[in-house]
């Protein structure tokens, strides 16, 4: 039975009248089109079609009958969920003389494949910058060595006591932290490996807090709960700072009218992933949590 075969295909299938609404339908268009029942039909297929594809594809169904080809072409439908298709049209002989020809749609979920694309061509993007980064880090490296070298032979003839040695202090203090900033882009460019080593996280936020409470602002209060006991923690200070810092910011940005920033530090024993508050999980599959301890 023909009719039974297109029902039972994996290949969303489905039959559309002059007026561009759909007939009948197999399962698999229903479950790609978030249609529960198949006695919701007749529903107009362009109701399905994401606004901005509505024109084309209306296009692409005249075009079909008129010139009596098959036709291809993508487009998003099932509004809300975006979902993308690879659709073909067919144009099918009538069944009996004198009915109108019956036009047949197939439909291919390309929505994982176009996620990888995306996603692709994200990292190619990043692997440019990074390349770009690491290009710039080496010459501004230089630059910073001999800003550095020159501030400690400023400080042999003005040593501390003298008027300028405050100043020359500062030259020196803000050209260190710009090498870690450029440290951290060679890093990020895998021009240099980070430098993980085993830091107390109460001591790395105290040392930040005065930053913090500066990047911040008045109206927003700061306060760090630490808890007891604390694991050491094995990673690359440079990165770890500036995760904090990120963090820091984003939460005085999300609080336009002042509030109170709370960071907290606990040890946590993660034995499966699944049994954590989903706010701890990574959204992307390939970053898993590995049961153990953590801080």
């Amino acid at each position: 039975d023909i009719n039974r075969y297109i029902e039972l295909s994996p290949i969303a299938t489905l039959r559309i009248d002059d007026q561009g609404t759909i007939v009948e339908a197999n399962e698999a268009f229903r479950k790609l089109s978030g249609i529960e029942h198949a006695t919701q039909f007749p529903i107009h297929l362009a109701d399905l079609v994401d606004t901005e594809d509505k024109a084309r594809f209306t296009e692409a169904v005249q075009k079909a009958r008129t010139e009596s080809q098959s036709l291809t072409f993508t487009l998003n439908i099932a509004p809300g969920h975006s979902v993308s298709v690879f659709a073909f049209l067919n144009l099918m002989p009538p069944i009996e003389p004198g009915l109108p020809p019956v036009l047949f749609i197939h439909m291919i979920d390309q929505t994982e494949q176009k996620n990888l694309e995306m996603r692709f061509t994200h990292s190619q993007k990043m692997q440019a910058v990074g390349q770009l980064a690491g290009g710039v880090a080496h010459d501004f490296n230089n630059l910073l060595t001999a800003m550095i070298g020159f501030c400690d032979l400023l400080l042999m003839r003005h040593p501390a006591g003298d008027p300028s040695f405050a100043d020359i202090m500062q030259i020196k203090q803000n050209a260190n932290r710009a090498a870690n900033l450029v440290r951290q882009l060679l890093a990020f460019s895998r021009r240099q490996t980070l430098q993980p080593k085993s830091v107390d996280l109460s001591e790395v936020l105290a040392e930040l807090s005065n930053l913090i409470r500066r990047l911040i602002g008045e109206n927003i209060q700061l306060r760090m709960v630490h808890g007891r006991e604390l694991g050491m923690v094995k990673a690359d200070q440079g990165q770890l700072e500036q995760v904090i810092i990120n963090l820091a910011v984003n939460a005085r940005d999300a609080m336009k009218e002042g509030g109170t920033l709370t960071i907290r530090t606990s040890n946590t024993m993660i034995r499966d992933p699944r049994d954590l508050d989903r706010s701890y999980i990574s959204p992307t599959e390939e970053e898993q949590i590995v049961p153990g301890e953590y801080v």
